[in-house]
């Protein structure tokens, strides 16, 4: 798996690069490939389109910095924000002899480990994808599929601003919180350290060996579009 470590970049960028890296990845011309990454303040909305569950009007947060971006993953709304360690993996299920439900609960697990490097309990809830500590939600899954190849993936809350949640009903949940490695430890962890202990445990579940570069790849552009021929990007 070859694996980009890579600094802060911009919601649309990401895209681009999951779209031109699937695309290579269905004609078999790449091996598998993660991108670890941070966004800037960033809210998106999934295939749930509950526009409900963003608390305020558009132009306001987009007044305040934050970007707002339609994304054709599933699941509701959630945010992406510097802190927050984002894992889009480029995998084919077929070749990793794993099901859609399969990929969910393996990336559940790739970060229950990294929980228990810090000796946090990450724990599963039935019927809400992603990984909790007891009520707190302290990583959003949300994924994607075409024809096989997995994009999109996991967002862990490391150390975010966890007062950019409080403009959105986190994935709808409104009856539960949202916590961070930070908040659970009491100091904030180097995000080079969850970097690592992501792809040990990416290594580790997949059986596989992970090549890691530390630039970003070298693809212009920050248009995408989706499946269905819909551009994705800014709504505000």
């Amino acid at each position: 798996m070859q694996v980009y470590l890579c600094q802060e970049v911009h919601y649309e960028t990401a895209l681009h690069w999951q779209k031109e890296f699937v695309e290579k990845r269905k004609r078999g011309e790449i091996e598998d490939t993660l991108f670890l990454l941070e966004h800037p303040p960033t809210y998106t909305m999934g295939s749930d389109q509950k526009w409900e569950h963003l608390l305020y009007p558009p132009d306001q947060l987009k007044k305040q910095g934050f970007g707002i971006y339609r994304s054709n993953r599933g699941g509701d709304i959630t945010y992406h924000g510097p802190g927050q360690m984002v894992a889009y993996p480029i995998i084919h299920l077929r070749e990793a002899g794993l099901t859609p439900i399969g990929f969910v609960r393996l990336l559940e697990q790739i970060v229950c480990d990294v929980l228990s490097f810090y000796h946090l309990e990450g724990q599963r809830k039935e019927g809400y994808p992603g990984v909790w500590i007891q009520d707190r939600k302290i990583c959003a899954i949300g994924i994607g599929i075409s024809r096989g190849v997995t994009f999109h993936g996991l967002a862990l809350n490391v150390r975010p601003n966890l007062t950019h949640f409080q403009n959105i009903i986190p994935c709808g949940l409104a009856q539960f919180g949202v916590t961070s490695l930070a908040k659970e430890l009491g100091y904030a962890p180097e995000m080079s350290m969850v970097q690592q202990q992501l792809v040990a445990a990416f290594e580790r579940n997949l059986q596989t060996t992970c090549h890691v570069c530390h630039h970003q790849p070298t693809i212009g552009g920050y248009e995408y579009e989706n499946d269905r021929g819909e551009k994705t990007g800014v709504i505000a």
